[in-house]
């Protein structure tokens, strides 16, 4: 038994090592130029960090509406976008430099994912080398570096749909009907990313009508689990939930686009090339490709077969191959995710398997020594894979990317380039464009006067649109140029000769935005623009606009606090179970 465990313990200390050499090489080079490449959702998320930082400074741990990034126009993308794993990266704004800081959160990410996707792979193959491999084999994937490029809500859900996908597997097919892992995957996913939660339900829901067709439900102690399963993931989400229910739903925000880009579908020759490529992007990579090209000629093992079609199908949803036009007409709340290529994410994950399962098979067949070897050739062909991928895209020694080049507009902030490069010394100039994509997402409907779009070029050409970002209120219809001073959550204005006049400023206003005027709470109206209005009563005003968290809110976070002490207490019954039952063994 002692043997067991500690031939257990080595080989977990085997991948943790190898996942940190892994991580070191996916991040040391990037470090090492001492600069950021800005471009896809980078600037969005910089920006939702950096409020985030200046309001820890503050001494607020909340950050609900934007006041010193997003040009000020107190827009609620926080409320409506998860960002709590965001707060590593700025806490670590507190202790290292700009650059520093990201690459560290960068890390960290990368580290978890492959920590994550170990175990769980572990748990389900139950071998440490096929673990190993399949970790690598996810996280390494061409897709999930791109979205490691800038697509940072996708990047960190990635981190945690193993999870979600075995906390299915236990819940629905395994004889002990597990269900505590499922819900807590759930949670995390959602707190990262909204649309990946809904993917993660999506597949979720097909593994549930498999495990109906295998007769998995006749157990009434199965039913119990996923009741058990939803109640704990409802808690755990409450805090996700309220800002939806008091200030989204029935208050016509406009929220990302609801379409699929059918450009951003490949075809499906162009697909399985681009994965032979060398280089990251929507694509799986070669070694996911092979597995999904032959995977069903080495097993005759239903659960791999089911996994290997799981894998396979889901490419090729991502490609052409998929009616999507027809079915989007069909069924348009399909539009929702947008971009069928986030399903690589579930994609790679199943072939990951099929893929480590083949390989993994071959190297146990071998001898203690030359399996080490094995391991070794494939801790090196690991390490070095993120730098043969930098070296066909490198960024870095692009000079074109130097100088941030954009369009000027007349008045207000400039337009935004579509890449550039930045270090320590620049990195504030991110701030002094528009956010690439996503400006204006969770702006009032009015605010927009028509259909939304996520790219900056779009906004800034949008009348309504361009009067809030460039700081323009209306005071009795003239247009008028006002300062903005920012504060946690609140921006402050000053006025003077408005008496009698209705002053519409430019800072977008929610069903718990507040107004207060020479120190008094006011009343307001929402605008043609969607933005804050009101009369003045006094010749000279002081201005207070900002954001209160509601009731729902609040119980939101008692609920969902709640939940993960009740998380933490199961943990700590069930490592003290682990303890009891190891004792008695030894003696």
């Amino acid at each position: 038994m002692k043997k067991i465990e500690k031939y257990k313990y080595r080989s977990d200390l085997v991948a943790i090592f190898i996942f940190l050499v892994v991580t070191f090489t996916m991040t040391y080079p990037l470090w090492h130029s001492h600069q950021l490449f800005i471009a896809n959702d980078w600037s969005f998320h910089v920006s939702r960090v950096e409020e985030i930082y200046d309001n820890l400074k503050d001494g607020h741990l909340f950050t609900y509406i934007a006041t010193h990034t997003f040009q000020k126009t107190g827009v609620a993308n926080f409320l409506f976008y998860p960002t709590i794993f965001l707060y590593p990266w700025a806490l670590l704004r507190f202790i290292f430099s700009p650059v520093t800081a990201f690459y560290g959160w960068y890390a960290l990410i990368n580290f978890c994912t492959l920590v994550i996707a170990y175990l769980c792979a572990k748990k389900v193959s139950n071998s440490s080398i096929k673990a190993i491999l399949a970790s690598l084999l996810y996280t390494l994937m061409p897709y999930h570096m791109f979205v490691g490029t800038g697509v940072f809500g996708e990047f960190v859900a990635m981190t945690f749909i193993p999870m979600v996908i075995l906390g299915g597997y236990e819940l629905f097919f395994a004889d002990d009907h597990r269900w505590q892992l499922l819900a807590i995957g759930l949670a995390l996913v959602s707190y990262c990313h909204i649309l990946s939660t809904l993917l993660c339900i999506e597949i979720l829901s097909i593994l549930f009508i498999i495990s109906l067709f295998a007769k998995k439900w006749s157990n009434i102690d199965r039913i119990k689990a996923l009741l058990k399963s939803v109640v704990l993931t409802i808690s755990l989400v409450a805090m996700m939930v309220g800002p939806f229910v008091s200030d989204y739903i029935g208050q016509k925000i406009s929220s990302t686009d609801s379409e699929i880009n059918f450009n951003m579908i490949l075809k499906l020759k162009d697909f399985i090339f681009s994965s032979f490529s060398g280089s990251y992007g929507q694509n799986l990579g070669f070694v996911l490709v092979i597995a999904l090209l032959t995977g069903y000629i080495y097993f005759n093992n239903r659960f791999v077969i089911t996994v290997w079609l799981l894998g396979s199908t889901l490419a090729l949803v991502t490609t052409d191959f998929f009616p999507w036009e027809k079915l989007q007409n069909i069924v348009p709340a399909l539009g929702v995710i947008q971009f069928p290529y986030r399903y690589l994410s579930y994609a790679g994950l199943f072939l990951a398997l099929i893929a480590s399962e083949a390989i993994g098979s071959s190297i146990l067949k071998l001898e203690k020594r030359k399996q080490l070897v094995a391991m070794v050739a494939v801790l090196v062909v690991a390490a070095v894979y993120p730098l043969s991928v930098l070296h066909t895209r490198d960024w870095r020694t692009d000079s074109s990317l130097d100088t941030i080049s954009v369009k000027v507009q007349q008045s207000g902030p400039q337009g935004t380039p579509v890449a550039y490069k930045v270090n320590n010394q620049t990195y504030s100039e991110i701030f002094s464009h528009g956010v690439l994509y996503g400006e204006a997402d969770y702006f009032p409907k009015q605010s927009w006067g028509g259909n939304s779009a996520a790219y900056y070029g779009i906004v800034i050409n949008n009348p309504k649109l361009r009067s809030i970002i460039d700081s323009y209120a209306y005071i009795d219809g003239q247009k008028t140029k006002i300062s903005k001073k920012s504060g946690p959550n609140k921006l402050e204005m000053s006025l003077n000769d408005v008496k009698g006049k209705k002053i519409n400023l430019p800072v977008v206003a929610y069903r718990n935005t507040y107004l207060q005027v020479n120190g008094k709470n006011v009343n307001y109206q929402k605008s043609s623009r969607g933005t804050v209005q009101f009369t003045s009563q006094s010749k000279k005003v002081n201005i207070v606009v900002g954001f209160k968290p509601s009731i729902i809110m609040i119980i939101g976070y008692i609920v969902s606090s709640l939940g993960w002490l009740f998380v933490l207490l199961m943990l700590i019954r069930s490592l003290r179970s682990k303890i009891k039952v190891k004792s008695k063994m030894l003696v």
